[in-house]
């Protein structure tokens, strides 16, 4: 999906873009989030449900997280 010049215009306005090292931040922290996201979907996937999904699920591979302990 190519972006438009205005979209990237309005980035870099947004963003106060100055220097090479201010994209660099942006881009970082752009790939930072959208590789998070990511690694959360192929999660979801090989898990068969979304995060914080409540319920009775019927499988041995759950996320890590806390439950009471005896």
């Amino acid at each position: 999906m190519p972006v438009a010049k205005q979209q990237i215009r309005q980035i870099i306005a947004d963003n106060n873009l100055n220097s090479v090292a201010d994209v660099y931040s942006l881009l970082r922290d752009s790939f930072k989030d959208i590789l998070q996201e990511l690694m959360e979907a192929e999660l979801d996937a090989a898990l068969g449900y979304e995060k914080n999904h409540k319920g009775n699920l019927q499988t041995d591979n759950k996320r890590n997280g806390h439950s009471p302990k005896t």
